[in-house]
């Protein structure tokens, strides 16, 4: 069996049914592959070595399943690493497969074609895991280490196939897939002792961020026996419905900041609370992250527990119980201060908030929206109703303007049969609007709003208001979005107001093709002093 023989199968054993890639000169050998097994594992191309990290970005962040792409080195994998910058940021279990030249060539500088200096080592530092197979019989226990990472939690992974590797045969027995690592035990007296405080706490509140995006259950659990609101944003967006009288976003949550007393972050960064809204006196923290590291970033915390969440707050929701104790209901403080903030959002970003209402009105509830960076994106990733994990994409801290195109089609590759609807802006939109190609010539049936301005918007306002008038470089020429969507073979029309929207996107859910909706609209109001409010 080949090196790259070998890749296919240890790539089937462990569940995966598509790869998104661009063959060339160092992948010939896993291609050719990968065309002796077309019938069971897809392969979808594109027209950039973005669009297919994009697209299993997208695929990772819909399903929580491992999105794998294969690229060449050098140039080839230079043109991946937003993406997988992005899956850094999000914790997306996506597999990078990098070729990589000769063995006996890497390091040495001889200028190989698409030789990439330290190319390891860009790689190391994208991911949370890498490795370079050295051999053929090297590449099933390569590829079983990073999918058994990748369940741990260790997401993105990488690893570099030489090309001598891939062409080279050895006796590979038989390849077996690698069984989920256990989860390590967790600290019961740690749990405890944080039980103990938040029983006792006054106005518990809690965050909750993408690590907790499998814990949804147990934290509504715990969240409804303190009666404490969960402060969700991002990635944490869904594991509370946000239609829950307990959930609230963060400008409800900077209101209560100052009143709470114990404050539970669950598997997120917490960035927010440590940079700007900053810790009263006798408040107290406890983390809950299976990775240590966020522990000691920001401020040390009261207490800090290490592991999965969905396993600690089972643990802890036990503890909970065993007290007996019955809190005061705030469902009453929390839907007047929900009504509140709604009505400041619906009076002071009014023309993004009728967008939002559009897309309430139009999409079934099991839509996945992928929102890019712009105005109506920036309002609907925080406003828009989302019931469950997985169905409201961004590009987490890493704000990588673009990703949403791209990634929206490898969501609905892994989804075919919900909606998926991607926010873009004019400007974000041409990052990967090539990809209209991928879409239509794999039946990829997305539906993608442009929002068209003229401008980088956000770059455009920050010029004239808080940079004197000093306009440059952030207006735009455009295509006509409809023709140029046509041109591709997808179909478009145009929507001028939000009810037309609505009716756009009854028509484009129904189109048997992809489909794109040009939304001409004026300049929008500032949204972040709602979006990332101060505390009070």
């Amino acid at each position: 069996m080949s090196g790259a023989e070998a890749a296919v199968a240890a790539l089937q054993v462990h569940g995966i049914d598509t790869v998104f890639g661009l063959p060339g000169f160092q992948l010939d050998q896993l291609f050719c592959a990968l065309h002796d097994r077309k019938d069971r594992l897809r392969v979808i191309n594109a027209r950039h070595e973005q669009g297919v990290a994009y697209m299993a970005l997208g695929y990772a962040q819909a399903t929580g399943r491992a999105g794998v792409y294969a690229v060449v080195p050098g140039p080839g994998f230079l043109n991946t690493t937003a993406a997988l910058s992005t899956a850094y940021a999000c914790g997306a279990p996506v597999l990078a497969l990098v070729g990589q030249i000769e063995t006996a060539a890497i390091g040495r500088g001889s200028g190989e074609f698409h030789e990439l200096p330290d190319q390891s080592g860009v790689l190391e530092r994208l991911t949370r895991w890498c490795g370079l197979a050295s051999r053929a019989h090297d590449v099933p226990a390569l590829l079983a280490e990073a999918f058994g990472r990748l369940a741990a939690g260790q997401a993105p992974v990488g690893v570099e196939l030489p090309m001598d590797v891939l062409a080279q045969s050895d006796a590979i027995g038989t390849i077996k897939p690698q069984p989920r690592p256990a989860e390590p035990a967790i600290d019961r007296e740690a749990v405890r002792a944080a039980a103990k405080v938040l029983d006792g706490a006054r106005a518990p509140l809690i965050f909750v961020g993408g690590g907790a995006i499998d814990a949804a259950g147990d934290l509504k659990h715990v969240a409804e026996f303190l009666q404490s609101p969960v402060v969700s944003h991002r990635q944490g967006r869904g594991i509370l419905d946000s239609r829950d009288p307990l959930s609230i976003g963060p400008y409800e949550g900077s209101k209560l900041w100052a009143g709470s007393d114990v404050v539970l972050a669950v598997g997120t960064r917490f960035h927010s609370a440590w940079k700007g809204w900053h810790l009263r006196p006798g408040q107290k923290v406890i983390r809950i992250d299976r990775d240590t590291a966020q522990f000691s970033r920001g401020g040390a915390p009261d207490l800090a527990i290490t592991g999965d969440a969905k396993v600690v707050l089972s643990s802890l929701a036990e503890e909970l119980e065993w007290s007996g104790r019955r809190h005061t209901s705030r469902k009453d403080e929390l839907a007047r201060l929900k009504l509140w903030a709604a009505s400041q959002f619906e009076r002071r970003l009014a023309p993004q908030m009728a967008f939002v209402g559009s897309l309430r009105s139009a999409l079934p509830d099991d839509a996945i929206l992928v929102a890019d960076y712009t105005q109506v994106g920036y309002v609907a990733a925080a406003t828009f109703p989302v019931d469950r994990p997985r169905r409201m994409i961004t590009p987490g801290y890493q704000g990588t303007l673009g990703f949403a195109f791209a990634t929206a089609l490898g969501a609905k590759v892994a989804c075919p049969d919900r909606a998926v609807v991607a926010l873009v802006g004019d400007g974000g939109f041409l990052f990967t609007a090539n990809e209209l190609a991928t879409a239509v010539m794999h039946g990829i049936r997305t539906v993608t709003i442009v929002f068209v301005d003229g401008a980088y918007g956000n770059v455009r306002r920050a010029q004239e208001i808080d940079y004197g008038g000093k306009v440059i470089a952030s207006d735009l020429h455009n295509p006509d979005f409809v023709r140029f969507a046509e041109s591709f073979g997808a179909a478009a029309r145009c929507a001028r107001t939000p009810d037309e929207l609505v009716d756009c996107l009854a028509w484009a859910m129904a189109q048997d093709v992809p489909a794109v909706i040009e939304v001409p609209v004026a300049n929008m109001p500032d949204p972040w002093a709602l979006l990332e409010p101060v505390a009070a």
